[in-house]
């Protein structure tokens, strides 16, 4: 036990460091793993986009639709590279239960300059991640909210 006032690190067994899409250090934090994200689209690297995501990951488009799995992902991607899709997510705080993270943040995506009005609008996005061998990969992207669904009903026997 460490006299009052006494601080002392503890070690800690960090990933190795390691390349990622664009030379990033391994997303060992979601705060990283966002920057990898961010910085794989507005380089028009869909590859690199797509390696950010977890297998059977799923992302929510502007329309509600979701694109879940690596061939839709790669599709969706495409699409915002392609549209010249330059985005911005503003974390705020992540809030992390063992190997689940669920983000607070705002996306800002522009198509030339000009913000996306649904993104700019969204009311909730939504961003989880989930730690893969040390690594957080996102496992669901809401970057225009999430639209609103039928209430909850109880199911009575």
């Amino acid at each position: 036990m460490n006299p009052a006032g006494d601080q002392a690190l503890a070690a800690i067994d960090a990933p190795p460091v390691a390349t990622a899409p664009l030379g990033e250090r391994l997303a060992a934090t979601p705060r990283l793993a966002c920057e990898v994200l961010q910085k794989a689209i507005n380089g028009g690297d869909r590859e690199g986009a797509l390696r950010c995501f977890s297998p059977g990951a799923g992302l929510l488009g502007p329309d509600g639709s979701i694109s879940q799995g690596e061939a839709a992902l790669r599709a969706r991607l495409g699409a915002l590279i392609s549209a010249g899709a330059q985005v911005d997510v503003e974390l705020y705080g992540v809030l992390v239960a063992a190997d689940i993270a669920l983000a607070h943040e705002r996306w800002q995506i522009s198509y030339g300059g000009k913000p996306d009005p649904a993104a700019a609008n969204a009311s909730a996005p939504t961003l989880v991640l989930r730690l893969i061998a040390g690594e957080w990969k996102v496992a669901i992207a809401a970057p225009w909210g999430v639209p609103a669904t039928e209430p909850l009903r109880a199911i009575w026997p």
